[in-house]
């Protein structure tokens, strides 16, 4: 009781404060930057305080709401769907160039959302994460998640909070073929309607990091084009 109650006080002090962060904090640079480190710090408590409660719709509609708060103060013009560039040439999605039919568009992916769970984890058990949770979530002409076959692209860059393009070095790029029912057995949470990725990077990221995980997804032949999100996490944040 004790936790839910705590979890109550942060979302409600959350949601009082975002007024504030967003006009108070809206003029200069430095105070743009110190708002967004605001944000983070709070949606990181938050999200730590969601992970603690056991009943599933409640903490469903906390983290929802955290999302709509987060994504309100944040803003998609931080992150812009620029080509990463210096990475290695892709393969080309297996399939042909014929138009699907009417009854696979209608449920095909049409938007990605990387999950609100996406994570630094420690995969060894040795001190120190080392690597990514990745949660990547297809949505279909509806808005509601729905599985989608294909490939994806994860990529990892340092976040620069004063820059106006965000994305800094790339740390990590993977590339995870989705492309039959053994991998979607493998990848897909029917409880998070989400894809898994356990993605181990090749060198230390140092705990305290914003960086921006950024997904690409390339279905197989016979859809219209590749989808593509990202979002802005801190590597080994309390309770991860």
């Amino acid at each position: 009781m004790r936790g839910r109650a705590n979890t109550a006080a942060l979302a409600v002090g959350l949601v009082g404060l975002t007024d504030w962060l967003a006009g108070g904090c809206a003029g200069l640079r430095s105070e743009r930057y110190e708002r967004d480190r605001m944000v983070a710090d709070l949606s990181d408590a938050l999200r730590d305080e969601a992970l603690k409660l056991p009943d599933g719709d409640q903490r469903e509609r906390l983290v929802q709401g955290l999302i709509q708060v987060h994504d309100m103060m944040v803003g998609a013009a931080m992150l812009k769907p620029e080509p990463s560039g210096g990475g290695p040439k892709l393969p080309e999605p297996e399939g042909g160039a014929a138009p699907a039919p009417p009854w696979a568009v209608m449920f095909a992916p049409k938007g990605l959302v990387i999950g609100f769970f996406t994570r630094s984890r420690n995969f060894d058990n040795i001190p120190g994460d080392d690597g990514l949770e990745v949660r990547v979530q297809p949505l279909d002409q509806f808005g509601d998640p729905t599985k989608a076959v294909g490939s994806y692209r994860i990529e990892m860059f340092a976040y620069r909070l004063q820059s106006e393009d965000k994305r800094g070095q790339r740390l990590g790029h993977w590339f995870v073929r989705v492309l039959d029912a053994d991998a979607n057995r493998k990848y897909y949470d029917p409880i998070d309607r989400s894809y898994v990725f356990p993605l181990l990077w090749n060198y230390e990221v140092e705990p305290g990091t914003a960086v921006i995980v950024q997904a690409t997804y390339y279905p197989p032949g016979g859809f219209e084009e590749k989808l593509f999100a990202q979002r802005v996490i801190k590597i080994g944040a309390e309770g991860q």
